[in-house]
C-alpha cells in the first residue's frame, strides 16, 4: 500500500520531559501512539526554487513517524513557525497516512 498524503490539522496530546506527542485525534477519533518509529526536523525552504531564499522563510517543523496502538503508521509534524511571538502558529499536522 503506497502513502495516503493527508495534509489536515490534528490536535496532539504531548507529554514527556521533551513534549513528544503521545496521541492526536483524527475525525472525532483518539490515536494512542505505541511507538515513535523516527523524528526528524526540517528548516528547508520547501519546493519554490525560483525565489531568492531569506533566511526567515525558512520550514521551522518537526517530523514523527508514529505507530498507533491499532497497527496504524501516520507521519505527523509540528509546525513551529517562523516567530516565537506568534503561538497561533504552531500547529500539528497529520501529513499522510502509511
Amino acid at each position: 500500500m503506497s502513502p495516503e498524503f493527508i495534509a489536515q490539522e490534528i490536535q496532539v496530546t504531548t507529554g514527556g520531559d521533551v513534549k513528544v506527542p503521545v496521541s492526536f485525534r483524527l475525525d472525532d477519533r483518539e490515536h494512542v501512539i505505541a511507538e515513535i518509529l523516527e523524528s526528524w526536523p526540517d528548516y528547508g525552504f520547501g519546493g519554490d526554487t525560483k525565489r531568492r531564499k531569506r533566511w526567515w522563510q525558512r520550514r521551522h517543523r518537526n517530523y514523527y513517524r508514529v505507530r498507533t496502538t491499532d497497527g496504524g503508521v501516520y507521519e505527523i509534524y509540528h509546525d513551529r513557525g517562523a516567530s516565537l511571538s506568534h503561538p497561533e502558529r504552531k500547529k500539528w499536522f497529520l501529513s499522510r497516512q502509511m
